[in-house]
């Protein structure tokens, strides 16, 4: 980075001669390739790879694909080799640089053929702000130190998003590769990207300023671009790759051109025929956030989650952990056969979230406010699938089983089915407020006592004896009985039936009543609910005046 008189300074954990951010991972088939990155500083010379097979004194060399970048406080040149030709199920030592300045001697092992027995750890959210010049990443790295001590037969960590803070910024990225030194280099590392890995500041000093978010993720796509499958959509790639490993398909989507990745990701689950399909996407689909939504994507890549049939998706951004029953067009159901089951990773890196709860899709919930990390070790035995969430100190969180042989997932939990229609909002019932008021459908037509409903997510709420007026979301709304005509903000709106009075409450049309604060709807038949949503994640609340100073 460039101080006041224009000169050109090296960060702390700038780039240097000797090579750093050395990174494994799967760029082609896992039995018989790997891809290895790493950077140097932009003075290196001629960069290249020597590997030998494990007990060979046979080394063999590769010339490393340089490029030269000049990032927001550094100027560095990266390096990427693609080895193929490999032995299956076999291990290799190997160091990269130059002539002059070469790395210690790391390890990696080649898949073995015919392999339907492994294990692997996902992590999310492990990104760190702070201290702000040089973020801190040493509780994630030591969650996984600890993690592999215990479970060494983990084959590769698998990422559902926000792997560093800020994408776009060098420091950030520097931060990450401190974080997970001694770990990276051996054990392949398959990011998925977030928000978090969009988004940067102008700039970083003397104190960040000018945050901005990227419809693509630039400074990600570069430092990988050789690392991950080229397989993706086209301009999105490196943000979107498939791979296999043994009996299972892993299908990473980022959250960028979502209308884009729909086709990819429908066409990529449709041409794999292997046992276990399992994906990743940082926001949740059937979130925990009481604001959450899920409008970000879900909308297009519905079709590639529920008809391309994963059995997993790995979600991140919110910070606790959860599990959905096996989900299909917002229905829940019991077999795994039946739908997707949705998994939110908690987070590694401690950070915390104190509003999260459980909805009614999520047969399994913890809020994670402890300030440690989280992890899930996965394992697959054939056609069963075993997910163990474990907190940072060894506590267990949550395990289940997926069994294709017997379509069953245990612990056994059956997703509610409700005698009467029930009302819930961003999947969160309204039970106690709505107790004893239930949704009827005449006709064709739902209604509900959408007074409940306001009253309830804290919107004004004012009944008369034949009228109801709600307010919400900067809308409001006058309902009166008898009348298929409201009056809004917007103007009069005629509804498909008329209001009428039942239970001590206000019925009126679901649909046209939901249109009017723009909130999206769906009647889950299945399970017997109606669900309310809004793009929006601002809180109803309403606070009190603020007294006038005199």
């Amino acid at each position: 980075m460039s101080d006041k008189d224009g000169k050109f300074n090296k960060p702390e954990r700038g780039s240097s001669p000797l090579p750093d951010h050395i990174m494994l991972s799967f760029w082609g088939d896992a039995k018989t390739s790997t891809a290895i990155s790493w950077r140097t500083d932009e003075n290196s010379g001629d960069s290249y790879i020597l590997y030998r097979r494990e007990g060979s004194a046979d080394l063999l060399r590769q010339e490393a694909v340089t490029r030269s970048a000049e990032t927001d406080i550094d100027r560095s040149n990266y390096h990427w080799v693609r080895l193929s030709g490999l032995e299956p199920g076999c291990k290799y030592c190997y160091t990269v640089g130059d002539d002059e300045h070469r790395s210690g001697e790391f390890t990696f092992e080649t898949e073995p053929e015919k392999l339907d027995k492994f294990s692997f750890i996902v992590i999310s959210d492990h990104q760190k702000g702070s201290p702000c010049h040089l973020p801190d990443y040493s509780m994630v790295g030591e969650m996984l130190k600890t993690a592999l001590a215990k479970h060494p037969e983990c084959r590769f960590i698998f990422t559902a998003g926000d792997n560093c803070d800020n994408g776009q910024n060098d420091l950030q990225w520097n931060g990450m590769f401190e974080g997970l030194k001694g770990i990276i280099e051996s054990l392949p590392y398959m990011m998925t990207t977030g928000n978090h890995d969009n988004r940067g500041f102008i700039s970083y000093f003397p104190e960040p300023v000018g945050k901005f978010y990227l419809e693509h993720a630039d400074f990600f796509d570069f430092q990988f671009s050789l690392s991950y499958p080229d397989n993706g959509p086209e301009g999105y790639e490196t943000e979107n790759y498939s791979f296999d490993y043994g009996n299972a398909h892993f299908l990473v989507m980022g959250i960028n051109a979502p209308e884009k990745v729909e086709g990819w990701a429908y066409d990529d689950l449709q041409s794999s025929d292997k046992t276990w399909k399992l994906g990743a996407y940082h926001f949740p689909i059937y979130p925990v956030m009481p604001e959450g939504q899920n409008d970000d994507g879900y909308p297009w890549l519905r079709r590639p989650i529920e008809q391309g049939r994963l059995d997993i998706l790995f979600e991140g951004h919110e910070h606790s952990f959860a599990r959905t029953f096996p989900t299909k067009g917002d229905e829940l159901f019991d077999r795994p056969s039946e739908g997707t089951v949705h998994y939110i990773v908690g987070n590694g890196g401690g950070n915390i979230y104190c509003s999260n709860c459980q909805k009614t899709w999520h047969s399994c919930f913890y809020p994670q406010e402890e300030r440690m990390g989280f992890y899930t070790l996965v394992e697959i035995d054939g056609d069963k699938l075993t997910a163990t969430g474990y907190m940072a100190d060894g506590r267990i969180v949550d395990i289940f089983t997926i069994d294709k042989s017997t379509d069953t997932i245990t612990p056994h939990a059956l997703a509610p089915i409700y005698e009467r229609t029930k009302m819930a909002f961003k999947g969160r019932m309204l039970e106690f407020s709505a107790r004893g008021v239930y949704p009827e459908n005449i006709g064709g037509v739902w209604y509900a006592p959408f007074g409940v409903l306001i009253q309830s997510i804290g919107g004004k709420v004012e009944k008369g004896v034949d009228f109801l007026t709600c307010e919400a979301y900067e809308h409001y709304a006058t309902f009166t009985e008898g009348s298929r005509f409201a009056k809004t903000d917007l103007g009069t709106v005629e509804m498909s039936g008329e209001a009428y009075f039942k239970d001590g409450q206000l019925f009126v049309p679901v649909d046209e009543s939901a249109k009017m604060f723009e909130m999206a709807w769906y009647y889950a038949k299945r399970n017997n609910y109606i669900n309310w949503n809004t793009p929006s994640e601002d809180k109803v609340l309403y606070k009190h005046p603020v007294k006038e100073e005199n």
